[in-house]
This record gives structure tokens, C-alpha cells and sequence, in this order.
């Protein structure tokens, strides 16, 4: 269900099927497409300028642990912040309130600090999650184009 809301946002064209799913052909859906498995240090700034360039924006919660990501070092707020300062539009950043992604960019929004405008009037998507009784929290996906 949430990922054809995500796709009726992206392309109003999808028909509401309700709740029965629809098998798509995705034959060649990626051709063309380049993945690369680099730190955002390096290869934001690479694409900064190209329009056609979509960020994919998942990085780790603030100071935890990298071992998922395979990354050697600590992720901490001043990668944080410099990741936030290089995001442009078009992107898609993934989140959770485990970090304070969410109300970090309504203060930047707000007070106006720094590549504020790359935030003002992108659009969200919020769902409850719960692994288990007591852990529920929400991931979200934050995205302008």
C-alpha cells in the first residue's frame, strides 16, 4: 500500500488499483542507470550540477555504529551536516525518528540556516513502524523534484 502511494506521487498517471498489487514488467527498468558505492565526501559534489543526477539520500542515524553500511568510520553530526549542506533537489533522503532528520529541517526551514531552501516545500511520506510492542517509531521519506 505505501508503495503505490509513493508511485502515485511520483507518476499521478498510476491508476488506484486499491489494495490489490499489480505485477509490472520491469524488464530494463535500470538500464542506463549507474550504481556506485561511494562516500556522499566524494561523490555529491561530483553531481552537485548535473540536473539529470537523483540523490538517493540513506544514511546512517547519528552516532551509531556502521558495521551495516560497511563504512569505517563513525557517522557523527559534523557528517551530518555537511551531507544536510550538500543535498539539492532532486532527492529522496530516508529517515526515521530515530535521528531528528525531520525536525532538524523544519528549524532549518524556520530560522533559515544554511541550503534551507533545498527543504522548503518538499513533500513527505511518514509510516508507523513497530518492531516490537515497545519499539514503534516512524521512517520517513523526504523528497523534492
Amino acid at each position: 500500500m505505501f508503495l503505490k502511494h509513493f508511485e502515485r506521487l511520483l507518476n499521478e498517471n498510476i491508476p488506484d488499483y486499491g489494495d490489490d498489487w499489480t505485477i509490472i514488467d520491469a524488464d530494463g527498468y535500470l538500464d542506463g542507470i549507474e550504481v556506485v558505492n561511494e562516500s556522499f565526501h566524494t561523490l555529491l559534489p561530483r553531481y552537485t550540477n548535473n540536473p539529470k543526477a537523483l540523490f538517493v539520500l540513506d544514511p546512517p542515524y547519528l552516532c551509531t555504529r556502521q558495521e551495516s553500511y560497511k563504512q569505517e568510520n563513525y557517522f557523527d553530526l559534523v557528517d551530518f551536516l555537511r551531507l544536510v549542506n550538500v543535498t539539492r533537489p532532486p532527492y529522496i533522503f530516508f529517515s526515521s525518528t530515530k535521528s531528528e532528520f525531520i525536525r532538524f529541517i523544519d528549524a532549518m526551514i524556520e530560522d533559515k540556516w544554511d541550503n534551507w531552501q533545498t527543504f522548503d516545500g518538499d513533500d513527505r511520506i511518514t509510516v508507523n513502524v513497530s518492531a516490537s510492542y515497545s519499539g514503534k517509531y516512524e521512517d520517513n521519506i523526504v523528497f523534492k523534484f
